[in-house]
């Protein structure tokens, strides 16, 4: 799907301290159907500008500026961000690397930046960035995030059965086949609506309440996995595994109890781990989840690439997949070091034998370049954002119609 249509009629800020790179700029979103566009010289201007007219859709900005530079620029936004709702995108004539940090600062905080373009900026490539952004989508803007929530009312949700899977496919690259899903929580208050699991999903991670959570949840994506299968076969389910879990003595035996009480075998579910959280428990947990394997379930290394042992867990745990972290996948073909860890985890999981899975796919220029690399599977946004059940086998159907 493309998306240059609804930004036309859409407002945009240019900040750049040289009139011509302005009015360049300028010219190429009113060309793309932006009008109401402004612009200032530096950062301190830009923020003056936002306080006059309240709201942009897209920013505009270069780096090297006087008195306040691009990069104090995204600093001061950053901080700002929970009030705002606008897109941004970076031109610079500095070093690569530089811009590579650029993105790695955005990327920390909430800034949702399009991506990082080398000066002179050309048409182009602004609009393949708007082409692949819904200017109605924004991650920041999730509802309930201000909100504070005990562990108690996490409890309490547990109890109610308000704490219910939503499923996002992972399908295989090229042809686009479904080839399984990854259950993710999501909160259905009473008061509030759908809350993201970035509010309360660290009230999940310790203890007892995340042993009772992993046995319901792995329960309720079996009995919506076990509907699927009767939908398209062959598929499996991926859901979150805390790490700490595997130490519990008969968390073996009784996942098979509940997987087996569906009718369903071991292998069609996929546990995924957390790197960062796997090295602390490494020796204790080996036993686990070589039974896990031993007995068909998939093992999937979460997250891979953002934390500091990757190698050593991957000689000696039995995962079946990496899934590939989406600061490495989007936008990958942009930055030649993103790029380069991309091709290189690729061409280890192919080393391997293990599959490899890419998440935070975006925009078509994601895709196509996990083609150009060979990756196995491919999930994010460009594909289909989580869904309820309902919805997932809507899209179901639309992919088999329009396939």
């Amino acid at each position: 799907m493309t998306y240059l249509e609804k930004w036309r009629g859409r407002s945009a800020l240019v900040v750049d301290d040289s009139r011509s790179n302005r009015i360049a700029a300028i010219q190429i979103l009113q060309s793309l159907g932006l009008t109401d566009i402004h612009e200032a010289e530096n950062g301190l201007a830009a923020l003056e500008k936002l306080r006059q007219i309240g709201q942009v859709d897209l920013i505009l900005t270069d780096l090297n500026m006087p008195e306040m530079d691009g990069i104090e620029l995204l600093g001061s936004l950053a901080k700002s961000v929970s009030t705002q709702s606008f897109f941004i995108a970076v031109m610079s004539s500095v070093a690569i690397d530089v811009l590579d940090a650029v993105q790695g600062i955005a990327e920390a905080s909430s800034l949702e930046l399009l991506t990082v373009l080398s000066k002179p900026i050309k048409s182009e490539d602004i609009r393949r960035i708007l082409d692949d952004c819904d200017p109605e989508l924004h991650h920041s803007a999730t509802p309930g995030m201000d909100l504070t929530v005990t562990i108690a009312d996490v409890e309490a949700a547990l109890d109610a059965g308000q704490l219910i899977p939503y499923f996002q496919p992972k399908v295989s690259i090229p042809g686009r086949q479904l080839m399984g899903v990854e259950a993710l929580v999501r909160w259905t208050h009473p008061v509030h609506g759908i809350l993201p699991p970035g509010l309360f999903v660290q009230h999940l991670e310790q203890g007892e309440i995340a042993l009772r959570f992993l046995y319901q949840f792995l329960d309720l994506s079996c009995r919506q996995l076990k509907n699927l299968l009767g939908k398209t076969e062959g598929i499996h389910c991926s859901i979150n595994l805390p790490v700490p879990l595997l130490l519990e003595a008969d968390l073996v035996e009784k996942m098979e109890r509940i997987i087996q009480a569906h009718g369903l075998n071991n292998h069609t579910i996929v546990l995924e781990l957390t790197e960062t959280t796997l090295m602390s428990n490494l020796a204790p947990s080996l036993g686990t989840l070589a039974r896990l394997r031993m007995k068909g379930f998939g093992i999937a290394m979460d997250d891979y690439g953002t934390g500091y042992s990757s190698m050593k867990q991957l000689s000696c745990c039995p995962f079946s997949e990496i899934k590939i972290d989406r600061e490495f996948v989007h936008d990958a073909a942009n930055s030649h070091k993103k790029l380069a860890i991309l091709t290189a985890a690729i061409e280890m999981c192919r080393r391997l034998g293990l599959v490899s899975v890419a998440e935070g796919v975006e925009t078509e220029a994601d895709w196509r370049q996990l083609e150009a690399l060979g990756c196995d599977l491919a999930q994010g946004y460009f594909i289909s954002r989580p869904l309820p059940i309902e919805k997932f086998i809507e899209w179901l159907a639309h992919e088999r119609q329009h396939g």
